[in-house]
């Protein structure tokens, strides 16, 4: 039996519930008829999610088994509590490494442990090297200039980066290498080889594969990244699976994570009242990948063929043709119509909700369970849109006020383009701040992360410099109404300027350990 069979004979039963939630799995409490009947906490016969030994962990095995993996636990507070427990316990062995020692002191607890990531991490990311006091090194993704989007980390670039980090004096070891493949927009690098150039040096590859729970499932899609090498792999099962929202999983490989402290970090960034229902939620969602993953996915390409086809006489309206088969990408890569604009026309006019939106594309994840239907209105509203740009419909009223995002305005943080580096993420994150508008913030470092959710990647990390370049692209986000965190009344956040930050280091350790 799964998880949710176990839930149902349960909820057939005549057990009275003198137990938490306090809904009493009655169905008259408002959420649609049978919700509640399944929601529970930790009784007799249901296991423990921070100590499984039965159902839960037939069920983590089930999914193990599907990935291939080693070990695999259950996420109920999604991808982030996976990436925060995974970059905590690398932390921790390297600062036990650190202790042995002869010339470690306890000052240089805070800081002196190294974590190499892709500048195009999410934001999870960087709270944990916030958390573990973590000194950052970036490894920067390609630009792929045609679409204004990141790219790949090459193995070579990640190499360049471990013998830069390496050579510097003080500090710690390297802990880890984390980057996030695929992403957001699909686009997936060759971790194999990222595996090798990290075990190579002994250090441990995590891969935030949150966007590719279904990869290794159809020979048409990539790897898995468990398949491809990697130590930690962290899939949101919500995003790509038949899941809840808020479900993950996290494989463990190899020797170079250790499993008690990783299981350790699970049970602190892990609440201790895990619903029942996700969890069911997670391993119903496994099961219908084993059972009818290949045959769904193969269905998805077709339709996907079909879609393309569909708009191959378009004039304005592409789809990127670089990305993972699970992700369409779709603008007007001459910039006629800014992404944030087609986003909202596809939802206002042609009630299609995108899940996020760019420059001058927008996102759409197609799933297994995705139907022609939608794919069909998303055809045709795409080649009516495209003959609005062109001027053959007199129709184009929903372009007013929405201006061009030039490409000279768009640059994407990579290879070309590197925020300087003032002070330490944890050291810009705890210092005093004041707030400056954009244009009196150039030059001063930011204390604080800017970003558009989605994707919840940083356009501006705490210690970077902010640049004429980055406020120009931030005032031409805020202008064409794009969801940007971390600016209010074109204001944000910098490091005060004064000893007291960053020149007086015992200040910013005594408030680290605080």
């Amino acid at each position: 039996m799964n998880l949710f069979d176990h839930l149902s004979e349960y909820a057939d039963s005549d057990y009275y519930p003198f137990h938490m939630p306090g809904h009493k799995r009655n169905s008259e409490c408002g959420l649609p008829e049978g919700v509640y009947r399944y929601d529970i906490t930790e009784i007799e016969g249901f296991d423990n999610l921070h100590s499984p030994e039965t159902i839960i962990k037939d069920a983590e095995q089930r999914a193990a088994k599907l990935y291939d993996s080693e070990e695999t636990y259950f996420l109920v507070n999604g991808s982030t509590a996976g990436i925060l427990s995974a970059i905590s316990a690398i932390a921790e062995r390297i600062g036990k490494v650190a202790e042995r020692s002869s010339n470690w002191k306890r000052e240089d607890w805070h800081g002196n442990r190294r974590l190499i990531i892709a500048r195009n991490c999410h934001k999870a990311v960087y709270h944990a090297a916030f958390l573990n006091r973590m000194e950052l090194y970036y490894v920067y993704p390609e630009i792929i200039k045609e679409y204004g989007m990141a790219g790949q980390v090459r193995a070579q670039e990640l190499e360049d980066v471990i013998c830069s980090a390496s050579r510097e004096k003080g500090g710690g070891g390297i802990a880890a290498v984390v980057i996030t493949s695929p992403t957001y927009e699909g686009i997936v690098s060759h971790v194999g080889e990222l595996a090798k150039t990290a075990h190579k040096y002994g250090i441990p590859l995590i891969v935030d594969q949150a966007h590719g729970a279904h990869f290794g499932i159809h020979p048409a899609y990539p790897k898995s990244a468990v398949e491809e090498g990697a130590d930690v792999v962290i899939h949101s099962v919500h995003k790509t699976m038949p899941a809840p929202t808020q479900t993950a999983l996290l494989h463990r490989n190899g020797t170079l994570v250790s499993k008690d402290i990783l299981r350790k970090y699970l049970g602190i960034y892990q609440t201790s009242s895990p619903s029942y229902l996700l969890m069911a939620g997670i391993d119903d969602g496994v099961a219908f990948a084993a059972r009818e993953g290949y045959g769904s996915l193969d269905r998805l390409l077709s339709m996907r063929k079909d879609f393309l086809e569909g708009l191959a006489g378009c004039a304005h309206i592409r789809v990127c043709p670089l990305t993972e088969p699970g992700k369409l990408v779709a603008g007007a890569w001459d910039c006629s119509i800014t992404g944030q604009a087609l986003y909202d026309v596809l939802r206002e006019k042609y009630h299609l909700q995108m899940e996020m939106a760019s420059g001058c594309y927008v996102v759409a994840i197609l799933t297994m369970r995705d139907k022609w239907e939608g794919m069909e209105r998303l055809r045709d509203a795409l080649l009516e849109i495209d003959k609005a740009l062109s001027g053959d419909k007199a129709d184009s009223s929903f372009m007013e006020g929405r201006p061009a995002f030039r490409k000279a305005r768009l640059p994407v943080i990579g290879k070309d383009y590197r925020p300087k580096v003032n002070l330490s993420l944890w050291q810009a994150y705890l210092a005093l701040n004041v707030e400056r508008s954009l244009e009196e913030a150039v030059g001063w470092t930011a204390a604080s992360f800017i970003y558009l959710y989605p994707p919840g990647i940083p356009l501006l990390a705490p210690g970077e410099e902010v640049g004429a370049e980055m406020v120009e692209l931030i005032i031409a986000y805020i202008n064409n109404g794009y969801n940007l965190l971390g600016v209010q009344d074109k204001k944000i956040k910098v490091v005060k300027k004064g000893e007291e930050n960053e020149k007086d280091k015992d200040y910013l350790y005594h408030r680290a350990c605080k």
